[in-house]
């Protein structure tokens, strides 16, 4: 459509056909919207007959001249709003304009064609429907074209257009590839083909790399062939097949060997490629190496295995530690009920094994009589043992912590427990030599060592052999059977007989429990060794397996002082005398004491509590000792002592309990365990002696808050 009047003629216009064709020509070979921008501003002006032509490409809402060829400046890289210029009228309306004179025409911008040489001027739209583009033609004189140059103009155009739509459609192409070979590189993807016809692998440089190859080396379908590790070449073939013969989707992992002798995992993709009648011809896809990824995942599987262990053993651990404090509060609950009953019968003993100790020594009745006088002492013995054993379980016997000779007490025990064991065990001694002193009760040691060895006697009916060791060890750290850290002297007892299961093993320092059968035995042997030990501040350990024997180990904390050495026997009935205050709150108890002091020489004075005794040790003028209960109603006996101290600080007394962990009862203070015969009365009172008389007491006393 034109657009104004066309009255010139092309006679100014020599070969003006020649140069449309020349035009076309070029515009046939332009590749890009460059080279066609280029072909239009060498041949528009010449094929038209202009004094300067002028490219314009549509950018948005603005209109680009990016090239002219004229006899004067015109706006080449300039842009201008696609509604204020004649470019974009032209491309809106889709219509060749053609204006005969600028400065009539409302259309033209006269500020941007002022400077210019322009008059008159024709512009066509390039692009159909939509144009993209305008060719424009200028002249330095008004007046009107005419038909024939407004058609060469347009046939200009149009085949610009088709040059135009070429040019986007290489540019999209190129451009898709380009982003295609960026999403791949990207990706560390590698591009290949393979032809089933010829049997021909095209792979991209990415995909030789990625296979562990020279990228500008050939790699061949036997190449990767022999890439594919041994143990996955079957699987990879088999998918292979399966793709190409059923049309499916190939997909698979697998490792290669590059030719430095490295190991990676290659991840494939791809589809099979067809014909139109949809026959198979091959396969294109893409290759990845994701040997990290298989690396994490190794690391991240042993990682989780790792913790799945550690979660294991902590769990393990914590079950055990829940485990042993159940124990530990059962055996602590058992203890304290052990304890309480434990005491109580030394309460009731005392009287019982005084009174037979009395009728004994008295030769009281016949020879009949005398035997069951026997008897019963030695049952109430028995029952008396029973009891220690039961305080040792619960931790509430009265201990004499000293140092001891470990060494020389189990030498000294050797003939004793051999004989316990019989002639079918053999008996060794593995002894340390220059070992330190233990902080112990030898006697409840002896006592513990030779309950040890009945124990292993039972387990070895047919013989065996039984080794007794003693030794020092350090511990660095705490461990979780409570052992502290420090120096232990470590006595250990070990048989090569039947042996403990773990249940057997885990209840084996319960007390009464046993394996021996009814009537063989009292279930407290291993209880009171391990009440023992932790008493003094050291721990029991048992070791045994069914069929490969037990050992049992006593860890004694060291002592800082030297052995102590017996200082000979004890003192005979009639050593003593002089006046004895005796204060005990049971008036059976207090009866069966009061008669063992007379019989040692002593005058005695009875007090049923510490009130009382402080009332008869007043008015009595004179006392020697003081022989008290610990356990009474009102005041105690160390507080008894206390009081004595203030009175007569020079006044020895004597405290008897059947509690080492009793409330005040400090472990210096002289004591006397209950039940105890008048023998241990004597040897207790012996050892506050330092003189014929008697040696003071010290006792740090306060002063009482009414």
């Amino acid at each position: 459509m034109v657009d104004g009047p066309s009255s010139s003629s092309d006679r100014d216009i020599p070969s003006a056909q020649s140069f449309l064709i020349e035009a076309s020509e070029r515009l046939a070979a332009a590749r890009s919207m460059a080279e066609v921008v280029e072909v239009l501003r060498q041949t528009a002006r010449s094929a038209i007959g202009a004094e300067g032509i002028a490219v314009v490409l549509k950018d948005g809402e603005l209109c680009h001249y990016v090239a002219e060829d004229a006899i004067g400046p015109l706006w080449a890289g300039s842009r201008f709003p696609a509604d204020t210029c004649v470019s974009g009228w032209a491309m809106h309306h889709s219509q060749t304009v053609v204006i005969p004179d600028i400065a009539l025409d409302d259309r033209v911008p006269q500020d941007a064609y002022r400077p210019t040489f322009v008059r008159s001027l024709m512009m066509a739209p390039i692009g159909r429907p939509a144009p993209v583009a305008a060719l424009g033609a200028y002249w330095s004189h008004t007046g009107g074209h005419d038909q024939a140059t407004v058609d060469r103009l347009e046939g200009l155009a149009r085949l610009s257009a088709i040059a135009v739509e070429n040019a986007r459609l290489i540019h999209e192409m190129e451009e898709s590839g380009r982003q295609r070979s960026l999403i791949l590189t990207a990706g560390r993807m590698g591009a290949w083909t393979y032809d089933m016809a010829t049997g021909e692998l095209d792979a991209s440089a990415l995909c030789r790399r990625n296979f562990g190859r020279d990228p500008d080396q050939p790699f061949s379908y036997a190449d990767l062939q022999a890439a594919i590790h041994p143990d996955d070449r079957d699987r990879v073939n088999v998918a292979i097949r399966e793709s190409l013969n059923n049309g499916g989707n190939y997909d698979i992992e697998y490792r290669v060997l590059t030719p430095d002798g490295e190991i990676r995992w290659i991840a494939v993709q791809a589809q099979p490629a067809r014909l139109a009648d949809g026959a198979t011809t091959g396969l294109a896809g893409i290759s990845i190496d994701v040997t990290e990824r298989k690396r994490m995942e190794d690391a991240l599987r042993t990682s989780a295995a790792t913790l799945e262990h550690l979660v294991e053993e902590r769990t393990r651990e914590l079950v055990q530690t829940q485990d042993a404090l159940r124990q530990s509060q059962k055996l602590e609950a058992m203890g304290q009920l052990t304890g309480g009953v434990a005491h109580d019968f030394n309460n009731l003993l005392t009287p019982i094994i005084g009174s037979l100790d009395l009728l004994h020594r008295r030769q009281v009745g016949g020879e009949r009589e005398q035997r069951l006088i026997s008897g019963a002492l030695d049952s109430a013995d028995r029952a008396r043992t029973l009891v220690q054993r039961l305080l040792a379980f619960a931790r509430r016997q009265p201990l004499k912590p000293e140092p001891v000779d470990l060494a020389a007490l189990v030498l000294g025990m050797a003939e004793l427990i051999g004989t316990t064991l019989g002639p079918q065990v053999q008996v060794r001694l593995d002894l340390a030599a220059d070992l330190p002193s233990a902080l112990a009760d030898a006697h409840q040691v002896e006592m513990a060592l030779l309950n040890l060895a009945v124990n292993a006697r039972d387990a070895m009916p047919v013989g065996g052999e039984f080794l007794m060791s003693a030794h020092l060890t350090e511990q660095k750290k705490k461990q979780a059977d409570g052992v502290k850290p420090g120096r232990y002297v470590v006595v250990k007892v070990a048989d090569t007989g039947t042996g403990m299961d773990a249940e057997t093993r885990r209840r084996a320092i319960e007390p009464f429990f046993s394996t021996k059968g009814v009537g063989r035995g009292t279930g407290l042997g291993l209880s009171m060794a391990h009440g023992l030990a932790l008493q003094l501040g050291g721990a029991l350990k048992i070791e045994s397996e069914p069929g490969h024997g037990t050992s049992v180990a006593l860890w004694l904390p060291v002592s800082e002082q030297s052995a102590v050495v017996s200082s000979g026997t004890a003192p005979a009935a009639g050593d003593f005398s002089g006046v004895a205050l005796l204060v005990d709150d049971e008036d059976i108890v207090r009866a069966s004491t009061a008669d063992m002091l007379a019989d040692l020489g002593f005058k005695v004075l009875e007090a049923r509590s510490g009130t009382e005794a402080i009332d008869q040790l007043r008015l009595a003028g004179h006392v020697d000792i003081i022989v008290t209960d610990h356990i009474m109603p009102n005041m105690t006996g160390v507080e008894l002592a206390q009081e004595v101290a203030l009175i007569n600080p020079t006044l020895p007394v004597l405290i008897v309990s059947g509690y080492s962990d009793a409330v005040g009862l400090a472990a210096g203070l002289p004591r006397l365990g209950k039940p105890f015969r008048q023998a241990d009365l004597a040897a207790a009172l012996a050892s506050l002696r330092t003189n014929p008389l008697f040696a003071p007491i010290s006792i740090a006393a306060e002063p009482r808050e009414d």
